[in-house]
């Protein structure tokens, strides 16, 4: 039986096919006002799955809008209480419910302190929607798997978006209309490739940890997939940006510990080749995923997924992150455990 998350991953072609298509109108809107605004900064705060869509956020703010981008410390509003100076900042509070208490305060916060506040969530009733300026919507539908997937590259697909309307004239903006297309092309070609990977899909059911790394706009991904298999599979994954990684926990890489690599194209794959290597000079056999340039594979890139779409970098990320979902959902089941419903999670988590 197709579980509820494999069903979820396969909506997401029609689900960014909305946003980009249905919320056009709502995009350019909320655009308009963040170029009237100016904003001097930009706060993420988000939780969660979401936390990886925020740290996406600041690398496409950062990198496109030339804005500096940080991530909210919401206990800092929640428990301590601290004031903060708002005044001439962005405010983008992510959570697909948008039910997380800590989220909502942070945005209230920021909203009665004088910054432009843009909540986006997949529920346009929600109480982040009511607490900030502007509402992004996923445009999702309802998502029944506890792990998120299709509300998590909804979430890209909406910053993505606002980003390129707020940029104006970037190549993203001319890339949007064909991501979906590009993005059902990448499915396809996820679906075909895993039973390939069945060594991989074998020794990550077979372990209780597992290395997950990227860096860059894909840093996000890697995290997510990294959870994605905690969340799952009850696996010890850890995501790294290969930087980090390079910093001390790579002596953790070796044959006994599964590893998979997202390898963009350009200069950011090969920074990330440092990182591979090293893994294979300490006995890891890594798995990459990744663009055009692993085509063919070889020993300096083994067992690699090249996937089509063509896509700029900085959309990558939506589509990097489908394989990554379909193989966390292939080594649940494969250890027996039931994708949809993790032991101990629910679908909307409450924090203060």
């Amino acid at each position: 039986m197709t579980s509820r998350m494999r069903l979820e991953i396969g909506q997401i072609p029609q689900v960014v096919r909305a946003i980009v298509e249905e919320g056009a109108a709502e995009t350019a809107r909320i655009a308009a006002a963040v170029r009237a605004a100016a904003p001097r900064g930009a706060v993420i705060v988000a939780r969660g799955t979401s936390d990886h869509a925020g740290i996406y956020a600041r690398y496409l703010i950062e990198g496109l809008l030339h804005v500096p981008t940080g991530l909210a410390a919401p206990s800092l509003t929640t428990v301590y209480g601290t004031p903060l100076d708002w005044r001439g900042l962005l405010l983008i509070g992510l959570s697909q419910s948008g039910q997380g208490p800590d989220v909502v305060a942070v945005t209230e916060a920021a909203r009665a302190g004088g910054a432009l506040t843009i909540a986006v969530t997949n529920e346009p009733g929600s109480p982040l929607a009511a607490a900030a300026d502007h509402v992004l919507l996923c445009r999702a539908g309802e998502e029944r798997a506890v792990a998120a997937t299709k509300t998590y590259v909804a979430e890209l697909a909406a910053i993505a978006a606002l980003v390129a309307g707020v940029a104006g004239g970037d190549n993203i903006t001319a890339t949007l209309p064909r991501l979906p297309a590009a993005l059902a092309d990448v499915m396809a070609a996820a679906e075909a490739w895993l039973p390939t990977a069945e060594p991989l899909v074998e020794a990550l059911a077979a372990s209780d940890r597992a290395l997950v790394v990227s860096r860059g706009y894909n840093l996000p991904t890697a995290l997510e997939v990294a959870l994605k298999l905690k969340e799952t599979s009850r696996i010890f994954a850890d995501g790294y940006s290969s930087a980090d990684l390079l910093h001390g926990p790579v002596a953790l890489a070796g044959p006994a510990v599964p590893m998979v690599v997202f390898r963009p194209d350009g200069s950011m794959g090969r920074a990330l080749d440092e990182t591979v290597e090293r893994a294979m000079a300490a006995g890891a056999r890594p798995w990459l995923i990744g663009g055009a340039e692993l085509a063919g594979g070889g020993e300096r890139r083994p067992r690699a997924l090249s996937l089509p779409g063509d896509l700029p970098e900085v959309l990558t990320p939506l589509a990097y992150v489908l394989p990554g979902q379909l193989l966390a959902e292939t080594v649940a089941r494969r250890r027996g455990m039931d994708p949809d419903a993790p032991i101990g999670l629910t679908k909307v988590t409450r924090t203060v």
